[in-house]
């Protein structure tokens, strides 16, 4: 699955690679961003586990990361 991160937060999936005009907010002007494509729950971590708040780090919540996880690749 393709991975990305919305430009007013949060993730999401996707099956196909979505192109700019799918990304880019015409009312603000921001674009979501490409995070990397995954198969297996590993892969998505190595890719999330930089945009995660491990130990005060900054980024997202590692409860909504294992969740994100869960629903997109299950345990």
């Amino acid at each position: 699955m393709y991975i990305y991160e919305g430009h007013m937060g949060g993730l999401y999936t996707s099956d196909d690679v979505l192109d700019y005009d799918f990304l880019h907010c015409e009312q603000c002007g921001d674009t979501d961003s490409y995070v990397g494509y995954a198969r297996t729950r590993k892969e998505a971590w190595d890719l999330l586990k930089p945009l995660t708040d491990i130990n005060g780090s900054g980024g997202f919540n590692r409860d909504y990361i294992e969740s994100f996880l869960q629903k997109n690749w299950g345990e």
